[in-house]
């Protein structure tokens, strides 16, 4: 079973990354 944390991380990270995509394209 992953740490709490780990999602927590992976999910602000894509969510991150989501917002730099749309603000480049």
């Amino acid at each position: 079973v992953p740490e709490p944390g780990t999602f927590l991380l992976l999910a602000s990270g894509l969510a991150v990354l989501g917002m730099r995509r749309r603000r480049n394209a």
